[in-house]
Formats: C-alpha cells, sequence, structure tokens
C-alpha cells in the first residue's frame, strides 16, 4: 500500500455504471472520498470499465467495505432436495 497523500489506487472495476455509483456513496457514506474513472463514454455504460477510485491510505477499508457489500449480495443456494 502506498501512502502518499497524492496517490490514488483503484479498488474495484466493474461494466456496470449503476453498481459503481452505488459502491461510491456507500464508501462516501463511510468516509471515503473516492471518484468514478471511465463511466460516461458516450452512452456506451455497459461496454466501458467504470474504476473506482480511493486515496491509497484508504485503499484497505475500501476493499473491505466492497467485499462485505458482495458478501450480503449473495443469493442464496436453493435446497437441494
Amino acid at each position: 500500500m502506498n501512502n502518499d497523500a497524492n496517490e490514488v489506487e483503484v479498488v474495484y472495476i466493474t461494466n456496470d455504471v449503476y453498481e459503481a455509483e452505488i459502491l461510491r456513496n456507500e464508501l462516501h457514506g463511510a468516509g471515503i472520498k473516492c471518484e468514478l474513472d471511465g463511466m460516461s463514454q458516450g452512452g456506451f455504460t455497459e461496454l466501458v470499465e467504470t474504476k473506482l477510485l480511493v486515496r491509497a491510505w484508504d485503499a484497505d477499508r475500501a476493499r473491505r467495505i466492497i467485499e462485505a457489500r458482495s458478501a450480503d449480495k449473495a443469493e442464496p443456494t436453493p435446497p437441494s432436495e
């Protein structure tokens, strides 16, 4: 991890701009400043990668928040017969 005040790290990449917006709002709510890169490429929202960028010193915490959200979104598996 780089702790330079001017350094940023990519903590998440997605082709779903709406998912990126939700994650950005969640991180902002946790007090982590972040930005999206590549989200508006001429209306090709599903074709272009959107990167979620945070300051290097917040990267580990941001990743933990994203991982926790992903674990919460997991759908239960159907019961076996």
